[in-house]
């Protein structure tokens, strides 16, 4: 692949080989760029790479050769500027690093010199814990043989005392210093799991600090000065490898009636290299998108002969579309330091310069301003599917900034819910945020029956009639503002006659401009339970059908 884009490359930039011929460099300068600036996007990476080279008079060429190996899509989006201009005649080429291009940063190499004093402390103390170990070993080595000439048989009296009192003396001397040994032993072991612990972090921080992946891309820049001067050299490239996400915690108190939306960015980079003292901004586009509408062609319109079902199955299908699903809604202390800017239809999170931010390691976040609303809080009861009623928080977004996509953690007077999804929330638009059930509101839909054999719907070949009541009981100490909603039966068709009524009679018909769906807002006492009735009748021709 890469061999494809470096011929197109080369092919497109004939022109510009002729104006510098590699024959005529005298100097090649091999640099270490480094992230200067990142703006992340929700599905990729803007990085910004920088380096300053002080070259003498003459044609140079300057190599970079740390640039992480990138997809072809990626590669269209490459940009080289020599101090602000574009480089033309540009040659490009995959190399594995060499150790010295692994630990060119200066904090790598830091890094690299702590491990290796680390190791060298290390194998001194393990040489150490050996001497003292052979030095155990020689006293226990002492202790046996006198312990075999002890055991030996001689005549003499006199010898047998001198020997005994010397076994005494050279015995104990081997004991006391096996004693010692395994002393000094224990303490340097203990002191020596201790360093192993440091070796093994330091690796993983040296690990961390260089690029995983070793392969990169070598950039080589033609350049000619008149002059002696600093030259600045910028990489620019689109990466799928980095990208932000939001995250919130919906913090409701429903005794202040009060709603903080404590908000944080979430960054995340798998590069293969760390970045270090980077300026970061996240960004709401999305450059992956498409960036022009559809197109729109006619449409042809035939008639066929209808097929004896058609109009049967034609009824079933406008019919229930009436009787359409509900969607229900699903259910780090950090110091603020991103601030949000608008230009335009964009808008950023200016995050600041970050001092590190390694790759494949663990997510790094940033708190934004907390936003403060106002919301109408109300249980809702839907009996047509639950039992019981769910707390609603309705609020409109008066922050002045769009609410971006993201993972919502439910916080309901200091009891954590779950969490849901916040779709896009422009600025003054309004939301319902459900905050889960509330076990003391009981909710019953109930079909009635008036006597015995009587089912509660009366039926006949082109005519039903049925009749059901709800009730809603607050178990709780609490009054609460409760919203009800059921429905009726609708109809597209003429020959279908519908007729329904409610006692009392609903606040809202058509809710949220959902045909048939009625609303019914009222508050309710503890200990206090409200009924609704309702019934409906439906009519329709003979030989008809209903579905």
């Amino acid at each position: 692949m890469f061999s494809l884009i470096q011929s197109r490359l080369l092919a497109s930039t004939a022109l510009c080989a002729a104006l510098f011929s590699p024959s005529a460099f005298a100097d090649q300068f091999d640099v270490h760029s480094v992230v200067k600036d990142v703006t992340l996007y929700p599905n990729g990476a803007m990085i910004h790479r920088k380096v300053t080279v002080s070259l003498p008079a003459g044609e140079h060429t300057i190599t970079m050769a740390d640039i992480p190996s990138i997809t072809e899509t990626e590669f269209v989006s490459l940009i080289v500027e020599v101090d602000g201009r574009a480089v033309g005649s540009l040659s490009y080429e995959e190399k594995t690093l060499t150790e010295a291009e692994l630990y060119a940063s200066e904090t790598a190499q830091a890094a690299k010199e702590r491990l290796e004093a680390l190791e060298d402390q290390l194998r001194a103390k393990e040489a150490d814990l050996s001497a003292i170990q052979l030095e155990a070993t020689a006293a226990e080595d002492t202790l046996a043989y006198l312990q075999k000439l002890g055991n030996a048989e001689t005549q003499d009296p006199v010898n047998m005392a001198g020997i005994a009192r010397m076994i005494r003396e050279e015995s104990l001397a081997a004991r006391l210093a096996i004693q010692d040994a395994k002393e000094r032993a224990f303490v340097a072991d203990r002191d020596l799991t201790e360093l192993r612990e440091e070796v093994a972090k330091a690796r993983l921080d040296l690990e961390s600090l260089v690029p995983t992946d070793v392969e990169r891309l070598h950039i080589t820049v033609p350049v000619t000065v008149s002059a002696p001067a600093d030259v600045e050299v910028s990489v620019s490239y689109m990466t799928d490898d980095a990208y932000w996400e939001p995250r919130y915690q919906a913090v409701l108190d429903t005794e202040a009636e009060t709603l903080a939306l404590r908000r944080t960015i979430v960054a995340v980079q798998e590069t293969g290299e760390p970045w270090f003292d980077v300026a970061l901004t996240a960004a709401t586009d999305d450059p992956r998108r498409r960036a022009a509408p559809s197109n729109i062609y006619e449409r042809v319109r035939r008639l066929y002969e209808p097929h004896p079902n058609l109009r049967s199955a034609m009824s079933l299908e406008s019919d229930s579309r009436g009787y359409a699903e509900p969607v229900m809604e699903s259910p780090v202390v950090i110091e603020d330091r991103a601030t949000v800017q608008l230009a335009g239809l964009s808008q950023t999170y200016d995050v600041g310069v970050i001092e590190r931010l390694l790759s494949e390691r663990s997510q790094t976040e940033f708190a934004l301003s907390s936003v403060e609303f106002e919301p109408e809080i109300v249980v809702r009861a839907v009996p047509l599917y639950e039992d019981t009623g769910y707390l609603i928080a309705s609020f409109t977004n008066e922050s002045g900034e769009l609410l971006v996509p993201g993972e919502v953690r439910l916080i309901r007077d200091g009891v954590t819910l779950g969490t849901t999804m916040l779709d896009a929330l422009v600025d003054g638009g309004e939301l319902d945020m459900a905050f889960g059930p509330i076990d003391g509101i009981q909710v019953s839909r109930i079909l009635e029956s008036r006597n015995e054999g009587d089912r509660g719907i009366v039926s006949k070949s082109n005519e039903e009639e049925s009749a059901w009541r709800i009730e809603v009981e607050n178990l709780t100490f609490k009054t609460w503002p409760i919203e009800v909603l059921d429905r009726v039966s609708v109809t597209e068709q003429e020959d279908l006659k519908i007729e329904w009524t409610a006692t009392p009679m609903p606040d809202e018909q058509g809710y949220e401009d959902r045909r048939g769906v009625l609303a019914w807002r009222f508050d309710l006492a503890p200990a206090e339970m409200k009924t609704i009735k309702l019934s409906e009748k439906l009519r329709w021709p003979e030989d008809y059908v209903l579905d």
